[in-house]
Order: C-alpha cells, then sequence, then structure tokens
C-alpha cells in the first residue's frame, strides 16, 4: 500500500476499499453542501496527516487536510480537511474544513465542524464521538 507516495501522499495506508469509502462520503456531503451533484476528481497527493488515526475495512488512515478536489467541466476546484469517526462496524468521513471555488471565484466555504448532513448519519448513540464539536 505505501508504495504510492506520488499519487496518495500520506493517505497511501489506505487501501481501495477504504479509498473509495471515504471518497464517496466526501463526495455525498460536498455535493449536500452545495446542491448540486457533480462527479469530482479528488487529488490526495499532497495529504498531510493531522493526528487522529483508525482503521477501517483494508486499511488505515487519519484525519487529512490538502486534499484537493476538481471537476473540469464545471470549473469547480476546492480543497480542505477531513475528520472520521469509526466506531466498530460503523463509519463516517467527512468535510471538517473545505473551501470550493468557481472559475477562480470563491463559491462556498465551511468553517471547522461537521456539517448538519454529516450530522444527521451519525447514530445517536455515537455521538459523543462529537462531543465538543461544532455543527453547522
Amino acid at each position: 500500500m505505501g508504495n504510492n507516495w506520488n499519487k496518495y501522499g500520506f493517505s497511501c495506508t489506505m487501501g481501495p476499499k477504504l479509498r473509495e469509502l471515504v471518497q464517496i462520503q466526501l463526495a455525498d456531503e460536498l455535493n449536500s453542501l452545495l446542491g448540486m451533484s457533480i462527479k469530482f476528481d479528488i487529488d490526495w497527493s499532497d495529504s498531510c496527516i493531522e493526528g487522529h488515526d483508525g482503521e477501517f475495512l483494508d486499511g488505515s488512515l487519519e484525519n487529512y487536510s490538502g486534499i484537493k478536489l476538481t471537476n473540469k467541466q464545471a470549473f469547480i476546484k476546492a480543497d480542505g480537511c477531513m475528520e472520521f469517526i469509526e466506531e466498530e462496524d460503523f463509519f463516517l468521513a467527512y468535510w471538517d474544513h473545505i473551501t470550493v471555488w468557481q472559475n477562480d471565484k470563491e463559491l462556498f466555504s465551511k468553517d471547522f465542524g461537521i456539517s448538519s448532513f454529516a450530522y444527521a448519519l451519525v447514530p445517536e448513540e455515537l455521538r459523543w464521538h462529537l462531543k465538543g464539536v461544532r455543527k453547522h
């Protein structure tokens, strides 16, 4: 897993199943926040670890910063930091912070914390993970 440094940066420890799940969850949340339905290309090459780690499916991960997204057809680019909750069989990756540009003008920015979209996906009994996390 660790031999794809140029392509995946510090996220190279995620296996294909975990990476796919994370990318789907991050794209779903971003589309919800933007009120759009866009397919994004995710660039992990500058990803950097930020201290919270875990293991799920076929790999390990951390809460990464330096994640970049693009959609050339919509002239959209974004970058942000992700966070995640991993508890037994439950896993949710979400944007802790993200800024989105369209045609080089800021389209959207979400400050640190969990979005209402992501919060609603967390089972009630696991919301203790979010204690002290700002909800947007």
